[in-house]
């Protein structure tokens, strides 16, 4: 009978050390790569995502109330 398959994630656990080391390490390695965002970056991110929250949610209010006033008139 063949071997079943195993994973990557499975071989590197077994290989040598521990799990837990290797993958923290790992992660160590791959956060390295990243390109982090500037402090500039971040404020400009967030005054435009709360600008589209806000919009998002006064237009809801907008057909919200639009509807309750048509359901009033419907159901008097």
């Amino acid at each position: 009978m063949a071997d079943p398959e195993t994973t990557e994630l499975e071989t590197e656990g077994k290989s040598g050390g521990n799990f837990l080391v290797d993958f923290i390490s790992g992660t160590k390695v791959e956060l390295k790569k990243v390109t982090w965002p500037t402090k500039q970056e971040i404020i400009a991110n967030t005054i435009v995502v709360l600008i589209a929250v806000c919009l998002c949610a006064g237009l809801i209010w907008i057909i919200d109330t639009f509807f309750s006033v048509i359901f009033r008139l419907l159901l008097r």
